[in-house]
Parts: C-alpha cells; sequence; structure tokens
C-alpha cells in the first residue's frame, strides 16, 4: 500500500470556489502583465494544475506552450515529500527563449524553482514564473492573479468522477472537514459560480 503524505499544508481561513469565467478572467489579467515586460516566447505550464492556465494565457498571447510534470504524486495520491520532474523539457523548445512558468498555486515554490531550474539548465535565456494564487506565507512568483489565504477550490478538479459517481474531491473534502464547511456548500458552488464559505 502507497503511504499517503497529506498535499494542503497551508491554514486555510475559508473556501474560495472559482469558476471558468474566473479562470479565464485572472488568467487574462496575467497576460496583459506578462506580456508588458517578459514578452514570452513559449509558456510551460506544470502538470496537472498550472497546464490548464499556461495554455490558456499561451493561447492568449498566441504563443508556444510545452506542459511540464513535476510532482508529489504517483497515481493522483501524494507519496513523495519533495516534487519531481517527471521526464525532460527538449531544449529545442526553450533554449535561447524568454520562457514563463505557469502554475497554478504558489506554495513552498518548490515545484516552480524545479521547472526555473530545467528550463535554465536546457539553455533558456530568461525565466519568469505566474501562478494563478498565492497564500500569503507562500514565495511570491514574478506575477500572481489572486492572493487569498482561503482554499482555493478549482473548476476543473472541485468534482470528479469516482467509483462510479461524481463526487467533491477527496482532497477539497478532507481540508474542507477540517475547517468546517460542508462540502455540499462547495459542490454547489463550483457548479453555480463563486462562492466564498
Amino acid at each position: 500500500m502507497k503511504k499517503h503524505l497529506k498535499s494542503m499544508d497551508h491554514e486555510h481561513t475559508g473556501v474560495l470556489a472559482i469558476d471558468w469565467e474566473d479562470v479565464g478572467r485572472i488568467c487574462r489579467r496575467l497576460a496583459e502583465e506578462v506580456e508588458k515586460t517578459l514578452h514570452p516566447e513559449v509558456i510551460v505550464g506544470i502538470a496537472k494544475g498550472g497546464a490548464i492556465p499556461g495554455a490558456i494565457i499561451a493561447s492568449m498571447l498566441r504563443r508556444d506552450f510545452f506542459p511540464i510534470r513535476i510532482t508529489r504524486r504517483q497515481d493522483d495520491i501524494v507519496t513523495r515529500r519533495h516534487p519531481a520532474l517527471i521526464g525532460r523539457i527538449p531544449s529545442e523548445v526553450v533554449k535561447g527563449r524568454r520562457v514563463l512558468v505557469v502554475d497554478d498555486m504558489a506554495g513552498t515554490g518548490e515545484t516552480l524553482r524545479v521547472a526555473v531550474d530545467e528550463c535554465w539548465a536546457q539553455g533558456a535565456t530568461e525565466v519568469k514564473t505566474a501562478t494563478l494564487y498565492r497564500h500569503s506565507s507562500s514565495i511570491t512568483p514574478d506575477w500572481v492573479g489572486l492572493e487569498t489565504d482561503d482554499l482555493v477550490v478549482q473548476p476543473w478538479d472541485a468534482v470528479i468522477y469516482s467509483g462510479g459517481r461524481w463526487r467533491v474531491n477527496q482532497e477539497y473534502e478532507e481540508e474542507l472537514a477540517r475547517i468546517g464547511v460542508s462540502a455540499a456548500d462547495v459542490l454547489v458552488a463550483s457548479l453555480l459560480g463563486p462562492k466564498r464559505a
């Protein structure tokens, strides 16, 4: 049996259910800010959570996109204390180019650091970082879409299909129970729009 490590290590103050419209608005703002100074030539999205906003921002800026897998997970279960790079970025993707590395949440900074180091190792000329969200105790990327100490419930994994039925993501459910918020409220918010619990 695989050892399950806790993946959420921030002391959340509440819950913020984000919908797709919010994601689009945050990505548009980040794209504008990034384009003003970096003019990235390639966007690297950290899979899984950062691949989604990374692809959106790359599409908005009409730039090349490349996903990179850096994870603490195996079979969607947290099994590592530190993130591991799964596969390398081909040097032709970033060599001699300005790179924006995108993730969904800035936490300890370990995942972003692995991605940035990989881009430098493959010959990037400039590497900057952007995240959709950041907690107050987290590292600060070059660009942040939203700062909050709430548990951010993402639209792409708030509700998952597991065991033949749709349900609130178990990781969210466990954290919601810890902070005293009903998973049903979050399920409704994720389906009907943003709601702060």
